[in-house]
């Protein structure tokens, strides 16, 4: 049997979800890294690699070249 893959996030995934939700909703923009970072109180690495879980999982995508490149897909139920 091998690994199942799942689509399902993790609650830091989905915590990270919803700030940068909240963030858009709130100010109109996306969040860049480092803003997402600081509103999460994680490191810059960290949030990196939920976004691109997220990313992964089909719940952001990231636009090339910008700094505010994080678009949501799909927002939790």
């Amino acid at each position: 049997m091998g690994k199942r893959k799942t689509e399902e996030i993790t609650e830091p995934q989905a915590r990270t979800l919803r700030t940068i939700c909240a963030i858009v909703d709130g100010i109109g923009l996306t969040p860049t890294v480092k803003e997402l970072a600081e509103a999460l109180g994680i490191s810059h690495a960290s949030a990196h690699e939920q976004i691109t879980q997220l990313v992964r999982k089909g719940y952001l995508k990231k636009e090339e070249r910008k700094a505010r490149s994080i678009v949501v897909v799909r927002r939790l139920d």
